[in-house]
């Protein structure tokens, strides 16, 4: 099959010379359905030039340069050679010790015994301590060597094993020591009196203060209204109408705002939450009802601006639920 195929391409490159055999072997298998369209594509141009171009020769050397030097510039150039050679030389044979050209620091000199302390003297010279030997290193095919068959270590040995510490006898009954009787003072009775406590000063009585005739002469201060129950409701808990009995309270509270107008409070007290967001609904709730109220005050005949509404936390006395009408004094 892939013989036939060859044949195939080889037969379409005779009849178009310009396709190579390999484009037209791409071009039958259809593996050149993603190359770009010649005629769209950029540098195409270019890169039909490269093609039918010459290869360039990479063999190719360009010609070495022509360097011309009279023969008093190489001997210049000799001589200079010639110096730092004969320089180097002489900074290795004799330069500083310590220095990379020096080469390896010869050991002090020792010590003469003239000059050496008596205890230096005495010393023994020092040995050198013999250099380990060391094993050769084992070629990567070469098996380890053989460990002995037993080791040769030994359990160590606990001298004194933890344990119960034996009981000892409970130490005897100890007798407290007498108080120290105190000396009799030496001083005299003025000097022992003056250490007594000291009585407490009488309390300091203050005058009665005295008011300025500017204060005396400013009427008197006005004092907070005091509230007056003179009806307590307790309506069910979320009812939007009141009883008969209630509706006959709020005419008895309208009756005696018309002998008297004067503030009228509606207190009703809330239910206790157990959480900050519970007992905020409770007193919503609790406000509401008193506005209630307040609405059947005014359509009573009551103006809504001397009316007053406040929710207030239930106590043992007044209950949640409960809605009491104040008149203030």
């Amino acid at each position: 099959m892939w013989v036939g195929t060859l044949i195939l391409a080889i037969g379409l490159s005779g009849c178009d010379a310009v396709e190579t055999p390999i484009q037209a072997y791409r071009s039958v298998i259809g593996i050149n359905k993603n190359d770009p369209d010649p005629e769209t594509a950029p540098y195409t141009p270019n890169l039909h030039t490269a093609e039918i171009g010459p290869s360039p020769n990479l063999a190719s050397v360009p010609p070495p340069p022509l360097l011309s030097s009279t023969g008093a510039e190489r001997q210049k150039l000799a001589d200079s050679l010639a110096g730092q050679r004969s320089s180097t030389e002489a900074k290795d044979a004799g330069g500083t010790p310590g220095t990379a050209s020096s080469g390896p620091v010869p050991p002090p000199p020792p010590i003469p015994p003239s000059i050496a302390a008596p205890e230096m003297a005495a010393l023994p010279p020092p040995t050198q301590k013999p250099a380990t030997p060391v094993e050769p290193a084992r070629k990567m095919d070469e098996p380890p060597l053989p460990m002995p068959s037993e080791t040769t270590m030994q359990t160590p040995q606990v001298a004194n094993v933890p344990g119960v510490e034996p009981s000892h006898a409970a130490p005897g009954q100890g007798r407290p020591s007498g108080m120290p009787q105190p000396e009799s003072s030496s001083l005299p009775p003025a000097a022992v009196q003056s250490g007594n406590p000291q009585p407490a000063p009488a309390q300091a009585t203050l005058p009665e203060p005295k008011v300025s005739p500017q204060v005396a002469a400013l009427p008197p201060p006005k004092l907070p209204p005091k509230p007056t129950v003179v009806a307590s409701l307790d309506p069910p808990v979320g009812s939007a109408a009141l009883a008969t009995d209630e509706r006959s309270r709020l005419d008895q509270v309208v009756a005696q705002y018309r002998e008297n107008p004067r503030t009228v409070r509606v207190v009703a007290y809330a239910a206790p939450g157990v959480g900050s967001a519970e007992q905020l609904n409770a007193f919503r709730a609790a406000l509401d009802r008193a506005q209630l109220i307040a609405k059947e005050l005014t359509d009573a005949g009551v103006p809504a601006s001397k009316i007053q509404t406040e929710a207030a936390p239930s106590g043992a006395t007044d209950p949640h639920g409960r809605i009491e009408v104040q008149l203030l004094q």
